[in-house]
């Protein structure tokens, strides 16, 4: 997506299992809210320096959740106009540390 330097976006992380458990039920088991752990951090890379402009941090990037999912909220006036970004997830899951990456990139765009 492109997003406008002055704004402030909510980016929604959806998670399901990759091998959902075997039911029986009349509804989608994908309707379902899943939940990441509370050990989910993010970070955010810019791609033409591929450099992290925002890096995993246990007390400043810690995902947030609602009714609806797990977020987090990213002020675009803080990163540079017109360049790329890409959003990676890192999360804790079974003593494992996993760095998600589902290759979603975005543009911050000048306001005039």
């Amino acid at each position: 997506g492109k997003f406008r330097n002055d704004s402030v976006h909510k980016f929604r992380i959806n998670c399901r299992p990759q091998f959902p458990a075997r039911t029986y039920i009349t509804s989608s088991y994908f309707t379902q809210r899943n939940y990441l752990p509370v050990t989910s951090y993010y970070a955010v890379k810019d791609l033409d320096t591929n450099e992290f402009v925002i890096d995993f941090d246990e007390t400043y990037t810690k995902l947030s959740s609602d009714n609806q999912g797990n977020y987090f909220d990213l002020y675009m006036n803080g990163l540079e106009p017109e360049r790329y970004y890409k959003i990676l997830v890192k999360t804790k899951l079974k003593g494992s540390t996993l760095v998600l990456d589902d290759n979603y990139y975005f543009k911050v765009v000048n306001t005039l």
